[in-house]
């Protein structure tokens, strides 16, 4: 009989994230035509040759049904604009598998491989990875000219300006953009879906949402607002502000699709918590400042050094805490023989 093959710990997450990749890549489709798929082959693609070419160094542990880098791959198209040439995306794909196998394969990198890609991607080519086609023009399948791209919704609102998007097309992914965090309606679901999976953790989802969405409110980044109000004052105006906060660029695709990855994040309750409010407010804090759609790919590398050091001190807390209550106890049963 043949060998069953044994599966990562992961598999499921991993699967169910790339079957979550299929109705976003079907609206990216629907607004640029086959040019999208033909990006998402590509990295895909990218991803299993290099699989297959690194991870049988590491011997007896190769899983070679293991789906994580195809996932990390298809994550990184979603970030990308329609536009963006091939190379950059194959470039983006070898440095996430390169940087998950150089620590040890599958469970073992301490940053997202996803985030890195795109960050690298970022960094070396900001002008083809932050300009983005119209929706609704079908893009030739390999040049598309430079003068038909526009800058995205960060651009307009790191200066202190509210973009003119109406909140229907937001929420359909209407709007110039990378090619999966726009239709936030599908990306709502797609987190549903893996919410009912178990693959969500609250515990660090709603730290980073309440930082995201708190932040903006009591801070807003608005000309026509003074430097310094209160909370109270100028509803209409932060209702406006985070109205595009929540469903422009990629807050919530962030949030649902890579702050949650079940390797990178903290293990414990108390060290999830405070990993969700620091991703929040570096989040917010390259939104604040930088151009970038995508900063939440390097709030992650930021953040992602913390969270063995959060793991640490919570295990240290509980510790602790556990021997107060012992020496407690010890106490109250020698009390009675004293007397």
């Amino acid at each position: 009989m043949p060998k069953p093959i044994e599966r990562s710990a992961n598999y499921d997450y991993y699967a169910d994230i790339l079957w979550c990749c299929v109705p976003l890549m079907v609206m990216a489709w629907f607004y640029y035509g086959p040019r999208p798929l033909l990006l998402m082959l590509v990295g895909l693609f990218t991803a299993y040759i290099c699989d297959c070419l690194v991870t049988p160094l590491h011997g007896p542990q190769y899983r070679s049904h293991e789906p994580s880098s195809e996932a990390f791959a298809a994550l990184i198209v979603l970030m990308m604009p329609a536009s963006v040439p091939y190379g950059i995306v194959v470039t983006a794909v070898i440095m996430a598998v390169l940087l998950k196998e150089t620590f040890g394969g599958e469970g073992h990198y301490p940053f997202h491989p996803a985030a890195v890609g795109m960050a690298v991607a970022a960094l070396s080519w900001p002008d083809q990875v932050f300009r983005y086609p119209v929706p609704g023009t079908e893009l030739p399948l390999w040049h598309v000219p430079a003068d038909t791209l526009s800058a995205g919704m960060n651009t307009t609102l790191s200066s202190g300006g509210l973009p003119s998007d109406t909140t229907m097309n937001l929420l359909t992914g209407s709007v110039a953009g990378p090619l999966g965090t726009g239709a936030i309606l599908v990306i709502l679901a797609c987190g549903l879906f893996l919410l009912c999976r178990g693959h969500l953790q609250l515990s660090t989802l709603l730290p980073y949402l309440i930082v995201c969405i708190a932040v903006p409110w009591l801070l807003p980044q608005l000309n026509d607002l003074p430097v310094l109000s209160f909370p109270w004052e100028y509803v209409r105006q932060r209702v406006y502000l985070e109205k595009y906060i929540i469903l422009s660029g990629s807050m919530l695709f962030g949030g649902i699709f890579l702050a949650c990855e079940p390797v990178t994040q903290p293990v414990r309750l108390s060290s999830r918590i405070i990993y969700g409010l620091l991703l929040g407010v570096a989040t917010t804090a390259f939104r604040y400042n930088t151009v970038y759609e995508t900063g939440i790919c390097f709030a992650l590398l930021i953040v992602g050094a913390f969270p063995e050091w959060l793991d640490r001190v919570a295990r240290r807390t509980e510790r602790m805490k556990f021997m107060k209550k012992e020496e407690k106890r010890r106490a109250q049963r020698a009390k009675p023989e004293a007397i």
